[in-house]
């Protein structure tokens, strides 16, 4: 399947859901999310919002009950890392541009009804689910001949052997993550409720970042793949390349990208009713018969 195809897979679930779920009363929405992403992993191993980026997305949620919450989402985030920030003389970079599609479990911690504005208006909830992201990480170089700075995709290099001789195998670009969070939304009136939240995101790849082990022989790379993956390999000065079997990254750890952002969510409309329950607010009922 070409990469374009699979993109298009997470939008046409996400559609779907909203076919295939029942649109009922006061249970089902839909929203948007806007914040930054950021990344922890080989280029920043413990700062938390460091060098954040970008990140939006879009959300059907459907409220089982006042406590209980399932949402399928598809979130867009960039994260980027370089050493030159944190002074380390390995000199790698990267950007990534993540399409993750989420389905999430929410769990508030009080009533709360998304219709109500008055009653039940409020919560703190924890959130979390199984996620499945594509991904494309790209250094950048700079290009004397435009004088401008290129981002160059990093896979397609082999930057520490993959697929060359003794090296690993290939990553792949489309990966599976543990996402889980706290957040805190409000109802601004009977259809309408706006939140916070921040979310992890454990990846099952530690290639967000193009980095992982152990350098491979840039002679190797020079000859096998090109001089802009030998570049990309070991970006440092000549006098300075590192020997085959030296430290590039930590095999041990896993990489994790995270969104906070910021979430609008609108009620769907309700069928049409004649049965009298139904005439009254649903925080209104519930208050009367406790």
């Amino acid at each position: 399947m070409q990469k374009k195809q699979l993109l298009l897979l997470p939008v046409l679930l996400l559609l779907a859901a909203t076919v295939v779920i029942p649109v009922k009363a006061q249970r089902s929405e839909m929203g948007l999310s806007g914040g930054v992403a950021f990344y922890l992993g080989d280029l920043n191993p413990t700062k938390l919002f460091s060098q954040p980026n970008v990140s939006a997305g879009v959300f059907y949620r459907y409220n089982i009950d006042t406590r209980w919450a399932v949402r399928a989402g598809l979130t867009f985030g960039r994260i980027v890392a370089d050493d030159a920030k944190r002074d380390n003389p390995r000199n790698l970079n990267f950007r990534n541009d993540i399409f993750d599609f989420s389905v999430m479990v929410e769990v508030n911690f009080l009533t709360f009804f998304t219709s109500n504005a008055k009653y039940y208006r409020f919560s703190p909830y924890l959130t979390a689910g199984i996620a499945g992201f594509f991904m494309d990480p790209k250094g950048h170089i700079f290009d004397e001949d435009d004088g401008k700075t290129q981002w160059v995709s990093l896979k397609p290099l082999s930057t520490e052997g993959q697929g060359l001789a003794d090296g690993p195998k290939p990553y792949s670009l489309a990966n599976g993550a543990f996402p889980f969070g706290f957040g805190f939304k409000v109802a601004i009136s009977e259809r309408v409720s706006l939140g916070l939240e921040w979310t992890m995101r454990l990846a099952f790849t530690d290639y967000l970042d193009d980095v992982k082990g152990v350098y491979y022989d840039n002679n190797a790379i020079l000859v096998n793949v090109g001089e802009r993956a030998a570049y990309f390999a070991d970006p440092v000065a000549a006098e300075q390349k590192h020997l085959a079997g030296q430290q590039r990254g930590d095999a041990n750890t896993i990489d994790w990208y995270s969104f906070a952002s910021v979430t609008l969510s609108i009620k769907l409309s309700s069928p049409e009713v004649s049965c009298p329950a139904y005439q009254q607010n649903a925080a209104s009922r519930l208050r009367k018969y406790r």
